[in-house]
């Protein structure tokens, strides 16, 4: 027998070749041109944002002690509850509350996360009897959205609110309730002019109590003939009035033209009536005395603590200005 063939295999189909990598078209092209484009328009306009605006919203304006204080929260500060541009006045009373957070512990004094959710719901209550918690979220829901603060940064604020309450308590809880004290009548007056010619007339023998109904500007007291009762050191007098009764006048005596407020045009004439050594104090006047006490402490406080407005000049103030227009 003759060697048997191999067996060979049928090729039904000749292989195609790999098809080569198409370029892309020119539609393509313009595409992937157009969307660089856009990114780089778009990442430029964020560039831009961030160094005209942004970067100085994040920047701190102010430090107290290890704390710092952003531009952001500045800003928008001074635009709640009402909208001020005394950029100063907002950055102390933002000082003497990181001052207040600051030295509350060291007195002992602390205020807990359902204190300030006790004030919240009192707040959010009002002169209603009851509120729900559908209606008490709905009301912080508004109120952050006013104050436009975060949760956090609202809550602090309120917990500092708290604090200052609390270490006013307790740093002038052992104010006395009595004190020397003066019995005062005083007519006011809106120019020196008018204050001199009332004057000449009480020393010519006119009543003090009469020259008062019919001159003083203050409605109230000229009604009582320039009575306003019995004043202590510190309890609400006009600083120069106070000096007055207290330092130099007697009992029975008319002091000259005092010079009340200098920027409104106020003067007055005193007589001192009566003298006590030892009276108790009215209550709102006491209430007088421990806020001025306590301001006293503050401002001591404040010269001791280590405070720095950072990068403070002419041109920032413009545009912490130019921020606050905006809205």
């Amino acid at each position: 027998m003759g060697k048997r063939r191999p067996n060979r295999r049928v090729i039904t189909r000749t292989p195609e070749p790999k098809p080569e990598k198409r370029r892309p078209s020119g539609r393509k092209t313009a595409i992937i041109i157009t969307v660089v484009f856009l990114a780089v328009v778009i990442i430029s306009i964020f560039a831009g944002l961030y160094f005209s605006t942004w970067k100085d919203l994040w920047r701190p304006i102010l430090r107290v002690n290890d704390e710092t204080i952003s531009m952001d929260y500045l800003l928008r500060r001074m635009k709640y509850p009402y909208k001020t541009y005394d950029i100063e006045g907002m950055l102390m009373v933002i000082i003497q509350e990181e001052l207040i957070r600051q030295e509350a512990p060291n007195y002992g004094i602390e205020v807990t996360p359902d204190e300030v959710d006790e004030w919240l719901r009192d707040e959010a209550q009002g002169e209603n009897e009851t509120i729900s918690e559908s209606e008490f979220k709905s009301w912080y829901r508004d109120r952050l959205n006013e104050t436009r603060l975060s949760d956090a940064e609202y809550r602090e604020l309120i917990g500092t609110y708290i604090l200052e309450k609390k270490l006013n308590e307790f740093l002038t809880a052992g104010v006395p309730t009595t004190a020397e004290q003066v019995h005062l009548y005083v007519i006011f007056l809106a120019s020196f002019e008018d204050t001199e010619a009332a004057l000449a007339r009480i020393e010519a023998g006119e009543d003090f109590s009469e020259v008062a109904r019919e001159l003083s500007i203050d409605t109230g007291s000229a009604e009582q003939g320039g009575d306003i009762g019995w004043w202590p050191r510190l309890g609400g007098l006009p600083e120069n009035i106070e000096y007055k009764a207290f330092e130099e006048l007697e009992v029975g005596q008319v002091s000259g033209v005092i010079g009340v407020d200098s920027d409104n045009q106020i003067y007055a004439i005193c007589l001192v009536t009566e003298k006590q050594s030892d009276r108790e104090v009215e209550e709102d006047k006491l209430e007088a005395i421990k806020y001025v006490l306590f301001e006293e402490w503050i401002n001591y406080e404040l010269d001791r603590l280590d405070h720095q407005i950072i990068d403070y000049d002419n041109e920032t103030m413009a545009w912490i200005y130019l921020q606050i227009e905006k809205d």
